[in-house]
């Protein structure tokens, strides 16, 4: 019998939904019950539900969650066995090309990194190995420390008007990255900055840009994630000509002492393996890590200025 890929609706998606969550169709209720309540709370939208078909029964199970910026999440239900991995490929390609290029321009996956069978079929279907991500985390207890600055740099906080500021200081920082270099190009500012704003709760005076004679310097970008009572740190990048002088380092100084005026109980962040300075930096502020996640990333765009998601060497 011949494998078919559609939509999951109705009668079907608990179904399909026991078989994202645990591997079986037939899965356990009560988890598919607080996904479903998890989802309805947190506005995440199921519509994106698909699965591949063995006549009456779902076999493998992929959810597209929409994220502003044009960019989804893909979950792929769990592999017990390489036979299913043709499988999980075919069904990958359909869903990345009935994607709507006005909606989504980026698909991005995170994996476990036992996830072998996973990685496989996904890079088969087209998606690339993007990093891999060491998620890090530290007590909010820092001291409220002055941002020290020399005279010579202008801080702003976002607003419309500074938009152009952000935006700027984003963009340099790209230059020569360690941090993600593969999403360098692949997405436009405007829907970086929209991705970055949608992480947790976006708040103005918790973006900070610096300049330098109308030169961008630096920024910093943190958001408060309450259902996790956290604060993360959402991107914080240098230009190249300013590094190695530790203006990365007093921004998030600063930055850290924050936290505690938004009642978190933690700062957050993920940054790519490879970005060695980055967690240098990390670690001297008494971050550890937590867990790691490979990143797999399919582009649907044509190309364009810009990148998203990751920390510049400070």
């Amino acid at each position: 019998m011949g494998v078919t890929f559609k939509r999951a609706t109705g009668d079907d998606r608990p179904h399909v939904l026991a078989l994202l969550l645990t591997g079986r169709a037939s899965g356990d209720e009560a988890a598919v019950g607080s996904f479903v309540a998890f989802a309805g709370d947190h506005h995440l939208s199921i519509e994106g539900l698909w699965a591949a078909w063995r006549g009456d029964t779902p076999i493998a199970a992929m959810l597209i969650v929409p994220s502003p910026g044009r960019t989804a999440m893909v979950f792929v239900s769990p592999m017990t066995g390489s036979a299913t991995q043709p499988v999980v490929t075919g069904l990958a390609r359909v869903v990345c090309a009935t994607q709507d290029l006005n909606c989504v321009t980026m698909l991005q996956s995170l994996l476990d990194l036992p996830q072998h069978r996973e990685a496989q079929a996904l890079a088969t279907a087209g998606f690339e190995r993007l990093a891999e991500l060491i998620y890090m985390q530290r007590p909010a207890d820092a001291p409220e420390v002055p941002l020290q600055l020399d005279s010579s740099l202008e801080l702003v906080h976002w607003s419309d008007q500074h938009r152009g500021h952000f935006a700027d200081a984003i963009m340099a920082s790209y230059e020569q990255t360690l941090d993600c270099p593969g999403l360098v190009g692949l997405r436009q500012i405007d829907d970086i900055i929209a991705g970055h704003k949608a992480t947790g709760e976006f708040s103005p005076n918790l973006w900070f840009a610096l300049r330098c004679d109308d030169q961008p310097v630096a920024v910093m970008l943190l958001n408060v994630v309450p259902r996790r009572q956290s604060m993360e740190l959402v991107y914080l990048g240098v230009s190249a000509t300013w590094r190695g002088r530790g203006i990365g380092r007093r921004l998030l100084a600063h930055g850290l002492g924050l936290a505690g005026r938004q009642k978190a109980t933690n700062i957050i962040l993920a940054v790519d393996q490879r970005n060695k300075p980055a967690l240098r930096l990390y670690r001297s502020l008494r971050f550890t890590s937590t867990t790691r996640k490979l990143a797999m990333i399919y582009n649907l765009g044509d190309g364009c200025a810009g990148s998203a998601e990751a920390t510049a060497t400070p």
